[in-house]
């Protein structure tokens, strides 16, 4: 089973991120804790999904949603029963996978484990697997490298039960050719554009038209509501432009942070043989293995060049031997102290003597080193001036943050005497529409503050919205419009160019599918075609005219087809057809065979899983999903 996931590791690993919910996201301390006392959101079989583990889950995901969002998260997405279920739905869904998973008594073996670690692209640089690299992203995800080990195992857990579902369709070679065919013809069309702009010159209104239209259409002579306003903002971006920074204290600061700020790691990269011994050998054992080591130590010293070879041959670390022993870089604290101090005493190339730890008898040979360099203060002095302005504006920002918020509240008749008094600039719009905020103002907690009733209607100061990046805003509506008809009188220039214009496409229908009809029953008409161009169904063209296009088979060229569009009839004209020549093992059959296979793999994944449910039964409190949590 674990070999059939590690030659797909690609597609399992696609397949894990769309429909499992990662460990990560909520946290390993939550499959640890006991919250069986806790109130239950849901039940799975008999197992609870609690209220304390739902909350945390919506919390987490609201995070990651902030993240990936920037500036556009508005909590109005995530406060909604839709999200809230969402949530719980996957909840619910790791749960039943968890339970078929002890049902089937997966077991994944620890060299599996650490074999995925070492291989996955994030934790290597120039190919080889980096110690360090893997320490810092997973520390930065606030998790030890038990508990990364403990998530990868439970992934990998999830693969072995799912791959069978998800990866086990398989579309046939012929049918995924004939969708390649069909992906790759090639239509030459020229079109012939009816354009309602030009025929609208010719529309004759009736006297009464532009009225009577304009009482059909009365949406589109609609005002919406606008406003006047003024705003502040506070941003710790705007604030680092003021901060100045001088060369000696930015000299200071660097002679104080040298050490931990500008001073590179040293790293190295070495292989090794590793001759095996277990902590509990008995004395033979162990000295046998220890003669085993010595006679290779002896060929390796008297032929160096050979390493990489007795590595693959013989070396009892079967993932480095592949590599010939090669470890990749590593940093002092990433390995054993005694095989890490003997792997810094070396020099490239070098070969050391037995290095004994709790493994067995290693044999190292250092390939590179790394780092171990200072920085200059020349060398960091842009970087760190600029980094300097931007504490100081963050430290700034934080100063001035809560004056901000308080000022405009306590004072909530106008911005003006904030400005003043933190020398912010003033800032005011023209008449706006929601949908026509400029700028800052267009963020969705703007928008929703502006046009709440109490802001039109007190025309006080809004509190200070926290927009994200060390940015806050307060804005107040000066002045409001309310949404209104425009008179027909106001309007009516409007309404008669609306009225042709309706005129207009409609003759330019009626025209075109006039034309269409001769044109297929082999009647010439005049027609101005535009220049023939050949097309595929990958181009990128307009929905309904790719279906216009493609929509039916060609039975005689040429063919013609119409299409009503906004600004009037398209006939299109079909001049020639190619169909590709594919090859038995043209690379796109696959390619296209995997995809469809992985789409059809995923509706299977979906109904097993709703099996599952079914037949441990899920129990859902829907009072409590809709609750909000406290911990938003």
């Amino acid at each position: 089973m674990f070999d059939v996931i590690r030659n797909n590791r690609k597609f399992t690993q696609l397949f894990l991120v769309a429909i499992t919910v990662p460990f990560a996201l909520f946290g390993i301390d939550a499959y640890f804790q006991n919250s069986g006392a806790s109130e239950a959101v849901a039940t799975v079989g008999k197992r609870k999904i609690t209220v304390v583990e739902f909350d945390n889950a919506v919390r987490q995901q609201t995070e990651v949603m902030r993240q990936r969002m920037g500036d556009a998260f508005d909590m109005a997405m995530i406060e909604t029963p839709a999200f809230r279920s969402s949530v719980l739905d996957r909840l619910i869904n790791e749960r039943v996978l968890e339970e078929a998973i002890a049902d089937g008594r997966f077991v994944v073996p620890d060299a599996y484990i650490q074999d995925t670690i070492k291989t996955t692209e994030q934790f290597q640089e120039n190919g080889q697997f980096s110690m360090r690299l893997y320490q810092a992203l997973i520390s930065g995800q606030g998790m030890s490298p038990a508990a990364y080990e403990y998530k990868i195992r439970k992934d990998l857990e999830k693969r072995a039960l799912m791959y069978p579902v998800a990866g086990s369709v398989k579309v046939p070679a012929a049918l995924a050719a004939n969708w390649v065919v069909l992906e790759e013809e090639e239509r030459t069309v020229s079109a012939w554009v009816l354009d309602s702009k030009e025929r609208a010159t010719a529309v004759k209104l009736a006297d009464d038209a532009a009225k009577k239209f304009y009482d059909a259409n009365t949406k589109r002579f609609e005002q919406p509501e606008q406003v006047k306003l003024e705003y502040l903002v506070l941003s710790a971006e705007e604030l680092a432009a003021k901060v100045t920074v001088s060369e000696e204290e930015a000299h200071k600061w660097y002679d104080e942070h040298k050490k931990e700020r500008f001073t590179q790691p040293e790293e190295r990269r070495a292989s090794h043989i590793l001759i095996q011994v277990a902590k509990d050998a008995k004395a033979d054992d162990k000295a046998a293995a220890k003669k085993k080591a010595e006679d290779l130590l002896a060929k390796i010293k008297a032929q160096p060049a050979t390493f990489a070879k007795l590595a693959k041959d013989v070396s009892d670390d079967k993932m480095s031997a592949e590599k010939g022993g090669d470890l990749g870089f590593f940093a002092a604290d990433a390995m054993v102290p005694a095989f890490s101090d003997a792997a810094f005493k070396l020099k490239p190339k070098e070969v050391s003597g037995l290095v004994e730890t709790e493994f067995g008898y290693h044999i190292i040979q250092l390939q590179e080193v790394r780092g171990g360099g200072v920085k200059s203060f020349d060398e960091a002095k842009t970087e760190l001036m600029a980094e300097l302005r931007r504490q100081g504006a963050a430290k700034r920002f934080s100063e001035l943050g809560g004056q901000f918020g308080n000022m405009v509240y306590e004072q909530p008749d106008g911005l003006k005497p904030v400005a003043d008094q933190l020398g912010l600039s003033l800032q005011t719009t023209d008449w706006v529409s929601a949908d026509a905020l400029p700028g800052v103002l267009s963020h969705p907690k703007v928008r929703a503050a502006v046009f709440a009733a109490e802001s039109i209607k007190g025309k006080r100061n809004s509190e200070a919205l926290d927009l994200g990046r060390d940015t806050s805003l307060s804005v107040r509506v000066v002045d409001h419009k309310a949404a209104r008809l425009k008179p027909f009188d106001e309007v009516k220039a409007q309404a008669e160019e609306a009225a042709k214009f309706d005129e207009a496409s409609k003759l330019a229908k009626t025209e075109g599918e006039s034309a269409l009809a001769k044109l297929k029953s082999g009647t010439a008409v005049d027609a101005k075609w535009g220049d023939a161009k050949p097309v595929k169904r990958s181009d990128s063209l307009p929905p309904e005219i790719r279906k216009a296009i493609f929509g039916s088979p060609v039975k005689q060229l040429p063919a013609y087809v119409g299409l009503a569009t906004p600004t009037g009839y398209m006939v299109f004209r079909i001049e020639k057809l190619a169909s590709p020549k594919i090859e038995a093992n043209d690379p796109k059959i696959k390619q296209v065979a995997d995809a469809y296979g992985s789409s059809l793999g995923q509706e299977d994944l979906r109904a097993y899983i709703l099996s599952l449910r079914n037949r441990l039964g899920v129990k859902i409190d829907d009072a409590k999903v809709s609750a909000k949590s406290v911990q938003q």
